[in-house]
């Protein structure tokens, strides 16, 4: 079966919330002119989207991965980290609009981290370019 689509070309994600039942999602778009659109899902349906929308960054990152020269940045508006059993850590990024990712790392990987983001304001502070990897 072919059917098409019309896409709404998307310039911004103005919000993410839930009504106040908690049956829904409300995903604010800003689409092209300003103009706000307004979806309101089913939380399963939700949940569905935020699974689509995890397979899609993972295809991205497949696609970066095939060409080293492509760059995949998205925008960090907050993160946090926060100690949980077994010596591990919940490290939660989020992203403007609201979209939260959480992930589980050894705490040992939190030093790592730590380590890496003082090595790179060194280096913003002194001018210095260049890339830090792991």
């Amino acid at each position: 079966m072919e059917y098409s689509v019309e896409a709404i070309p998307v310039s911004n994600i103005a919000g993410i919330s839930a009504t106040a039942d908690g049956t829904h999602i409300v995903v604010k778009l800003v689409v092209d002119g300003g103009q706000e659109l307004a979806l309101a899902l089913p939380y399963t349906t939700g949940v569905d989207l935020l699974q689509a929308s995890s397979a899609a960054v993972g295809e991205a990152m497949r696609r970066v991965n095939a060409d080293p020269s492509a760059i995949l940045a998205t925008p960090l508006e907050w993160w946090s980290f926060q100690p949980i059993h077994d010596s591990r850590v919940l490290l939660s990024l989020r992203q403007p609009g609201g979209l939260e990712v959480h992930h589980i790392l050894p705490r040992d990987a939190a030093v790592h981290m730590r380590d890496v983001l003082n090595s790179v304001l060194e280096n913003v502070a002194i001018g210095a370019r260049g890339q830090l990897k792991n």
